[in-house]
């Protein structure tokens, strides 16, 4: 009776699992598909489908998604290079102070951007920084880094040190292994930190507002938060404009799921 009642139990906590992970995947979906339908609903006196004819008409949704492409990818390309070389740094080539400067790092990843982005702004708006591309491309890109760079050094630090040591004895210089041999293996963790910086920087809208006040050059989350009450008060068109937003975020997370679970795992267990 042991061994059945043991079953039992095993097979009682699968489907108690089974059915947590199935609300909050419900939970999940729930939303884009109440979006989906209020976007595909007919306005009054309209045909399905005239939000998006009206969206594309009355907003320049298409200069929105150019510019946070812009953005979002500027930031994830630097966060990636940047994280990975840094990594690869603390990971294998220690210095002097290299532990206490890890450790202040590590402390960064719990300060809140809130509250350093009234400095930040101060600092930009004296190098004229408002208003261009790159002021939040290193703000995003400042921001992913503390994280992306101590997952980095967890993936590099996993790596056996005979493998470098092997590198250089084959007359291999730094670079060139790096280049070479840990970038190639460090691919996971490199589209982990990616997929991260760029969700990061696609959904934010304080910097955004702050740093690209120009119509001409907000981003996709800042112009559908401009809708509301400016230039339409349809709120119907408003959840339009949210699914539109939300539709790269999701896709790009989709298409790299894959590579944020083995990246995540292996920055935490190896």
């Amino acid at each position: 009776m042991a061994p059945l009642r043991r079953r039992r139990r095993v097979a009682t906590r699968g489907w108690g699992k089974f059915t947590m992970i199935g609300l909050a995947a419900l939970a999940s979906v729930v939303p884009f598909g109440y979006l989906a339908v209020i976007s595909m609903q007919a306005p009054s006196g309209g045909q399905p489908g005239d939000l998006w004819t009206t969206l594309f008409r009355e907003v320049p949704v298409v200069t929105y998604l150019r510019n946070s492409t812009i953005v979002s990818l500027g930031a994830t390309i630097t966060t990636v290079v940047f994280s990975t070389m840094a990594g690869f740094g603390f990971a294998k080539l220690r210095f002097r102070g290299s532990h206490l400067v890890f450790a202040l790092l590590v402390i960064s990843i719990g300060v809140p951007g809130v509250a350093t982005i009234l400095p930040n702004y101060l600092n930009i708006a004296r190098l004229g920084g408002v208003g261009t591309y790159w002021a939040p491309i290193l703000l995003y890109a400042a921001g992913s880094l503390p994280f992306a760079t101590v997952l980095s050094a967890s993936f590099f630090r996993a790596l056996p040190d005979e493998l470098i040591e092997s590198g250089v004895l084959d007359g291999a210089g730094f670079p060139r292994l790096f280049a070479g041999i840990l970038v190639p293996l460090a691919v996971p963790v490199a589209v982990t930190v990616g997929v991260l910086a760029f969700l990061g920087a696609w959904n934010d809208l304080l910097i955004g507002v702050l740093l690209l006040p120009d119509p001409e050059m907000r981003t996709i989350s800042v112009g559908v938060a401009a809708l509301q009450g400016v230039r339409v008060s349809n709120i119907e068109l408003v959840l339009t404009g949210s699914l539109l937003s939300a539709i790269p975020p999701v896709t790009a997370f989709i298409i790299f799921q894959r590579y944020l679970v083995t990246g995540i795992t292996a920055g935490i267990t190896k």
